[in-house]
C-alpha cells in the first residue's frame, strides 16, 4: 500500500487524533468517577465510543482512498466547527485537486493510465 499525499495524510491523522482523544476522555471520566456516586449509563459510553469509531473509520477510509471516506470525512469536519481555523483548513484540503485525485486513483478512474492506453 502506497502512502497517501501529505495533505490527505493530514486529514486522516486529524480524524485519528480526535478518535484517540475521545477514547482517552471516556477512559479518564470512567476511572475518575468510578468511586463517586456519579454513574454514566452504558448508552452514554456506547454513544461516545461509537463517535470515536466514526472518526477512526473516517481517517482509515481517507487514508485508503475509499470513496465513502469523502462524505464521512466532511461529516467529521463539521464536528470541528468549534475550531473554525482548523475546519476551514481541512475543507480547503478536501477541495484540493490532490485530495480528490487520491480518491479517483483508488476507484479505478485512472486504470487506463496505468495500462498505457
Amino acid at each position: 500500500m502506497r502512502r497517501p499525499p501529505p495533505s490527505v495524510a493530514l486529514v486522516a491523522r486529524t480524524h485519528w487524533f480526535v478518535a484517540g482523544v475521545i477514547v482517552f476522555c471516556v477512559a479518564l471520566v470512567h476511572f475518575s468517577t468510578r468511586h463517586l456516586p456519579i454513574a454514566f449509563s452504558t448508552k452514554a459510553y456506547a454513544i461516545t465510543l461509537g463517535l470515536a469509531g466514526i472518526f477512526l473509520l473516517a481517517g482509515t477510509l481517507v487514508w485508503l482512498g475509499v470513496a465513502v471516506g469523502q462524505p464521512l470525512s466532511r461529516f467529521c469536519a463539521v464536528c470541528y466547527m468549534m475550531r473554525p481555523k482548523l475546519t476551514f483548513h481541512l475543507w480547503e484540503i478536501m477541495k484540493s485537486p490532490e485530495y480528490l485525485a487520491h480518491f479517483r486513483r483508488r476507484t479505478g478512474d485512472d486504470q487506463a493510465d496505468l495500462s498505457g492506453s
